[in-house]
């Protein structure tokens, strides 16, 4: 192995290896130690007496001293220490390779780095723009002297000097210009790709990693701004709270994996079933809202009961066994914006509707007159 390709190996997975060497590597040393003969067959012959520390007669008397004391001693911590090292790093190879991290974790430091480099490359930009103003006005100011000496001069020879600083100054000005334009060039570049990451980091922390629905986080940040919008256009706005019925039932029966499946399926559901500036998330556990921008209560709930129908007339099964997981459906608590209300008020009159919707037996549209 190169050593390129062992520098991309975890620290784990290099004291396996050495742990796995000095492993292999402790029966020669155990023959040379011992004297011993070093045929492998002798590995399975537990009676040799080059495995034996000493070897005694029928009256115990001491006929062979089968090796140094220190020497065995050496030899047997090797061996532990090489093992213990061996069974730790395998632990860690293991538990780094099955260890599950949600994406999501990482994601306020990543948009925060990704916001540092984007303030530093600006700040770049705003120096070089500095530096080439400055060295503008340097050159205006040489030949604003140039233009008045040229034209109090007469002599031939002077007025070829001034032509030459002047060719000069030309010549130094497109460098400088040349070189202001290629470094705005890759600052350019370095602005557009840190802003794809800082758009892929803020979309990525907008979204669902079950269901690839937007999340909560999505609903505190836009809900209050399509409240507002509708607001301010005096447009009606609607909202579907769904629930799914005795989720908890179904993970305690057919394992968390199954319920998974169901979350993402129902997703799908409310996805297609959506058009235009219509958007579904993901509200929490096997909560979900819909938003719906210019749609008056009596559209949400015929969308509601469309859903339902639609859920409760779908066939489950477990994708593995094949076993009948039974009909699943959800509840359906619907609200439309009121005058002066806010997106708090909105959310608490939606989720009453909901719980009012469960309490009357689930798989039900409750709608607020």
């Amino acid at each position: 192995m190169s050593i390129p390709a062992l520098r991309q190996l975890s620290p784990a997975a290099v004291i396996m290896m050495v742990s796995l060497v000095a492993i292999c590597a402790a029966y020669p040393a155990w023959g040379i130690f011992m004297q011993a003969d070093m045929n492998p067959a002798s590995l399975l012959n537990w009676s040799d007496v080059s495995w034996q520390i000493a070897e005694v007669d029928s009256r115990g008397r001491l006929v062979r001293l089968g090796a140094h004391p220190f020497a065995l001693a050496l030899l047997v911590g090797v061996i532990t220490v090489a093992c213990g090292s061996f069974a730790w790093a395998a632990w860690q190879v293991l538990a780094g390779r099955f260890r599950t991290k949600n994406r999501d974790d990482d994601l306020p430091e990543r948009l925060e780095k990704v916001g540092q480099e984007l303030d530093d490359e600006m700040f770049s930009v705003m120096r070089l723009l500095k530096q080439h103003l400055d060295l503008s006005g340097s050159h205006s100011e040489a030949l604003s002297k140039v233009s008045d000496s040229l034209f109090s001069s007469t002599s031939p020879e002077r007025i070829r000097s001034i032509i030459q600083f002047l060719i000069s100054e030309n010549k130094k000005v497109q460098n400088e210009v040349t070189e202001l334009n290629t470094r705005l060039q890759h600052s350019q570049q370095q602005i557009e790709k840190l802003r794809i990451s800082l758009s892929d980091s803020h979309r990525l922390g907008m979204l669902d990693a079950v269901t690839s629905l937007k999340n909560r986080h999505w609903i505190e940040v836009h809900l209050p701004k399509e409240v507002q919008a509708a607001a301010e256009a005096n447009e009606p706005l609607s909202l579907i709270m769904a629930d799914v019925d005795h989720f908890k039932r179904i993970n305690d029966t057919f394992g968390h994996a199954v319920g998974d499946e169901i979350l993402r399926r129902f997703a799908e559901l409310l996805s297609k079933n959506i058009k235009g500036r219509d958007t579904a998330a993901r509200f929490g556990g096997e909560e979900f809202v819909v938003v719906l921008p210019q749609t008056r209560v009596e559209g949400a709930r015929n969308l509601g009961e469309q859903l339902r129908s639609e859920l409760e007339s779908k066939k489950w099964m477990h994708h593995k066994t094949g076993q009948p997981i039974g009909k699943v459906t959800a509840s359906f608590g619907i609200v439309e914006l009121r005058r002066g209300e806010d997106c708090d008020d909105l959310l608490d009159r939606v989720d009453a509707k909901l719980y009012e919707a469960k309490a009357q037996g689930r798989n039900r549209v409750v709608v607020d007159t």
